[in-house]
């Protein structure tokens, strides 16, 4: 899950953006009425506001993740969902997600290194250092560096947040003064251990939401001008590179320059540590024009087996009316390490796709992060419990929330005994069941569109018995990140 960090802006009047000038998505990821399994209950949802009571663009308050207590697999997700509403909600001239409790992760510089940057300061910081365009921000997804373009011809930009506790536990690890810690904070004992180390060497700071416990937030955007309706996306202003193109549009190259633009939210993923979870609950969420799914199953409300068929019509962000699906997900450009885009080419050194450098297809090719094939009732469960819980939630949003045009496509943590989490162990792609709960095969379409097929725990994952800083590896920012003591 590799990151471009577009360096976010203010932008002023996100509350506006949030609520009154919403509008609905044109095209929309089939939400069928499926059997409640995984619901909301109303008094619930309203306490989720800050105002007691649901309202467009409203602040909502995070989940507790310190008394997470769950009994089910919907309990997880509708974590996610409370999350996400959360970190969409206004703060001040901006989202919690990059307000004054969330800090951006810079992309590696020079030296190796990581540095962790307050959201609210962080055009302002970094506008005051030259910075090549591929500084700016870091190209391609995980797995190889495929590049992703919408149907528009927009790039997709990709940035990184972490919240306080997240911040400060990983500055206080590495500057040695949280020897005892061998996991990322996830209960009262660990929350109570950073306190004291940051009464310490930050007297002056206090975590604003402690009970959120350790959250790292991946996004992914496009340029905003592009989509058919930008009222109908979560928006900001932010900084991207600039490219030169060669004549035959294989070759795009930095210009060491950038300019500010709109960006439409396409895509998040939520990770964050709940009581005795240290491997991180992975949930993740899109926009309901990103993309078709392919054919699934799902229960109906009278509980019967029903088929959702593949269905491309509308107009989606990455995906063309018409294309054959069988041909989806193969990218056409990647980026070659320096920060420039070069075509995908085959054996005999031609582009992949037709035109170089150019939108491919993009389908989600296991919908709700599980198989499309080979259904069992267990699958079709699953597949239930996301329709569920989805309906529930945007459901109960007030007409005009732009936030109901985003759905929960997944989510996947491990299983956890009494006070002791089993972490995944290092191994081969051989997760089992047993091992993994929630939706195993999970993807985002614009975060890990190329490696469809995978699991979150494939690539985020430590040795069995790691100690010391190996055991922070799940999260792959960890190593790279400098102490906010030294920054």
């Amino acid at each position: 899950m590799t990151a471009l960090a577009a360096l976010v802006r203010r932008a002023p009047l996100v509350g506006a953006v949030l609520a009154a000038l919403a509008a609905p998505a044109t095209a929309q990821i089939a939400l069928p009425e499926a059997e409640a399994t995984c619901v909301v209950p109303s008094a619930t949802f309203d306490a989720w506001f800050e105002s007691g009571t649901p309202s467009a663009g409203g602040a909502v308050v995070n989940a507790d993740s310190l008394t997470f207590s769950p009994t089910s697999a919907c309990d997880f997700l509708v974590w996610g969902q409370q999350m996400f509403l959360w970190l969409t909600s206004p703060a001040g001239d901006g989202l919690v997600v990059d307000g004054p409790d969330f800090f951006t992760v810079t992309p590696i510089d020079a030296n190796g290194e990581r540095h962790l940057i307050p959201s609210t300061e962080a055009t302002a910081k970094t506008a005051l250092r030259a910075r090549k365009g591929d500084e700016i921000g870091e190209l391609g997804q995980a797995g190889g560096g495929g590049v992703l373009m919408s149907q528009a011809k927009s790039l997709v930009y990709y940035g990184i947040h972490v919240n306080d506790v997240y911040a400060y536990f990983v500055s206080g690890q590495k500057d040695g003064d949280l020897p005892d810690a061998t996991a990322y904070p996830n209960n009262d004992a660990d929350v109570t251990a950073l306190q004291a180390y940051m009464a310490t060497a930050f007297p002056d700071v206090d975590l604003a939401e402690p009970d959120a416990l350790a959250l790292e937030i991946k996004t992914s955007w496009v340029d905003a001008s592009t989509v058919a309706d930008p009222r109908a996306y979560v928006t900001l202003e932010a900084e991207v590179p600039t490219y030169t193109a060669d004549a035959a549009n294989t070759t795009w190259t930095p210009t060491g320059h950038s300019e500010t633009i709109e960006l439409a939210l396409v895509g998040m993923h939520v990770v964050g540590t709940v009581k005795n979870h240290p491997e991180f609950v992975w949930a993740t969420f899109e926009h309901v024009s990103n993309a078709p799914n392919a054919a699934y199953w799902f229960k109906n409300p009278d509980g019967k087996w029903t088929r959702q068929p593949f269905d491309d019509t509308g107009d989606y962000l990455f995906m063309p009316a018409g294309a054959d699906p069988s041909d989806a997900n193969v990218a056409c450009m990647k980026e070659n390490g320096d920060g420039t885009i070069v075509a995908h080419t085959d054996t005999d050194g031609h582009p992949v796709c037709d035109g170089g450098i150019v939108p491919s297809a993009t389908v989600r090719a296991f919908p709700w992060g599980n198989p499309s094939e080979g259904q069992t009732d267990f699958i079709v469960g699953l597949n239930t419990d996301m329709l569920s819980s989805n309906n529930s939630v945007i459901s109960q949003l007030t007409d005009g929330d732009v936030r109901g045009n985003y759905v929960q496509v997944g989510s996947v943590w491990t299983f956890a005994s009494g006070d002791d989490a089993a972490l995944v162990p290092k191994q081969d792609r051989s997760f089992s069941f047993a091992d993994l709960r929630g939706t195993p095969i999970l993807s985002n379409a614009t975060m890990e569109t190329y490696h469809q097929g995978s699991t979150c725990f494939d690539c985020h994952q430590i040795a069995e018995g790691a100690t010391g800083s190996d055991a922070f590896k799940l999260s792959h920012i960890y190593s790279r990140i400098v102490s906010l003591a030294g920054n």
